[in-house]
């Protein structure tokens, strides 16, 4: 009879356990559509809570560094205000000869962006964060494409910053102008996300998130 009141219990525990699990909030630190995007694709409910952080505060030489702590940055700043919650975040930018293309400033500066990029290789750089807000336990990673443009007039480079929204853009470019403009990609595939989807599954997953 003790044995099984001790497994009875255990038992609850189990259920409790996984009762949490399943309410456990996530909130993306970010209103992008490319990372709306990406955790549409995990398939968890989230809410989305843009970080709003100084990201010119935040230098490095190196692409990978910066990305990821500016990425980590996002994720304690929404904590602060969802302390229950798992916060995910992520940043991209495009590296090419040492130098690091952030979103442009104008449309004058996307389309120098778009000039430099065209007939090269250059990198597009990507880090998550998934932070544990209650355990303060923070998960980041970086991953890399190496995409190499095709040769562009100057024609098709007004055509697309005028019809899509490259100030948003790391790069000026997004998902449609590698399909329009990429001769090769090899590497990490995240450019129509903005966020590696399926190392994010198993950050969620290190997190206690049941995906």
């Amino acid at each position: 009879m003790q044995a099984r009141v001790r497994w009875h219990v255990r038992e609850n525990d189990i259920l409790i356990n996984h009762e949490m699990v399943r309410r456990m909030k996530i909130v993306l630190a970010s209103e992008s559509q490319s990372r709306r995007r990406a955790m549409d694709m995990v398939g968890v409910p989230y809410e989305t809570r843009p970080a709003n952080i100084d990201e010119k505060a935040i230098r490095d030489n190196d692409p990978a560094q910066l990305t990821r702590k500016l990425a980590e940055a996002k994720a304690w700043k929404v904590a602060g205000d969802c302390p229950d919650a798992v916060i995910v975040s992520g940043d991209a930018v495009a590296a090419k000869d040492g130098k690091i293309y952030e979103k442009p400033r104008d449309l004058d500066e996307a389309a120098q962006f778009l000039r430099e990029l065209a007939g090269s290789e250059f990198q597009f750089v990507t880090s998550v964060a998934v932070l544990h807000a209650r355990k303060r336990r923070l998960l980041s990673a970086v991953e890399v494409s190496n995409i190499t443009f095709r040769p562009l007039v100057e024609r098709e480079i007004q055509d697309y910053i005028t019809k899509y929204a490259v100030l948003n853009y790391a790069g000026a470019f997004e998902s449609d102008a590698v399909l329009k403009f990429a001769e090769r990609i090899s590497g990490a595939v995240h450019v129509g996300t903005a966020l590696p989807v399926s190392r994010l599954i198993v950050m969620l997953r290190e997190q206690g998130v049941e995906v």
